[in-house]
């Protein structure tokens, strides 16, 4: 299953695709695999560049002409009770990451189908590639935000509309810690969609979200965007938009130095 695709930059693209095997996967499945694969990818390639092939903890990875195809491996969700040998098998946190790269898939197939869902997910993948503040959003994380920031009852937005509200929810924290966040429809009870995230890179969102949100409000969509002659947003200094200066967000987050992690644990 196809679970994940983007481009790098450049033409070049990266996509994201699980197998799942009856049994548990071994490492020696990730040779065989690897090996059977890449000899048949290099059978379709017209051009002579050279391919190369790498083991990964949850797979392989193919690679040609700067564009990458990930490959994981996983088993049926009923074999992932049965007895793991880490030096033979793949890790059971991998196994269960494959296994639920696959039902994000489906859930996306089946509930984005909006065009403007899909546009808004295209972006914020552009932004992870070329913002750092947002360099740390998962792939499902981008997806959920897209979709939630579409989904208005009774009215279907419009793109640029949809990309103000998404940058609004982030600005406000809706990725932050406390805050009601977006319930991950893939997982049973009430998890939030950041709840894997640390409180660094939510605060990274956050930030750099109000930083665009400003840009945006004085005109600053084609730096935003990144277009062809336009300046690049700055996250350090301030940027002048049509004669206003914005002046962008600072992060709140402060990582809690040695002592203060040695009295929480005291306390605790």
């Amino acid at each position: 299953a196809v679970v994940s695709t983007q481009s790098t930059g450049a033409g070049h693209k990266t996509a994201d695709v699980v197998i799942i095997l009856k049994h548990l996967p071994t490492k020696e499945d990730t040779s065989k695999v690897m090996k059977i694969l890449g000899t048949k990818m290099n059978q379709q390639q017209t051009d002579k560049a050279a391919a190369t092939t790498a083991v990964t903890d949850s797979g392989f990875t193919y690679t040609h002409a700067g564009n990458t195809l990930r490959i994981s491996l996983t088993t049926l969700p009923s074999n992932t009770t049965e007895t793991i040998d880490h030096e033979k098998h793949i890790k059971l946190e991998h196994l269960k990451n494959s296994l639920a790269a696959i039902r994000h898939a489906r859930w996306f197939e089946e509930n984005a189908f909006q065009s403007s869902i899909r546009v808004m997910v295209r972006i914020l993948k552009d932004f992870k590639r070329r913002i750092p503040f947002f360099k740390n959003a998962n792939p499902w994380t981008i997806d959920l935000l897209a979709h939630h920031s579409a989904s208005v009852t009774g009215s279907q937005l419009t793109i640029p509309l949809v990309f103000r509200r998404c940058l609004q929810l982030l600005a406000a924290g809706i990725l932050l810690p406390g805050s009601a966040s977006i319930s991950d429809p893939c997982e049973p009870g009430f998890v939030k969609a950041h709840s894997f995230m640390s409180y660094e890179h939510q605060d990274e969102l956050s930030c750099g979200a109000q930083t665009l949100l400003r840009a945006l409000a004085h005109g600053g969509f084609r730096e935003i965007l990144g277009m062809n002659g336009a300046r690049r947003v700055t996250f350090d200094t301030p940027i002048m938009f049509d004669g206003v200066i914005v002046t962008p967000s600072k992060l709140a987050y402060e990582k809690p130095t040695e002592t203060e992690k040695m009295d929480t644990n005291a306390g605790s």
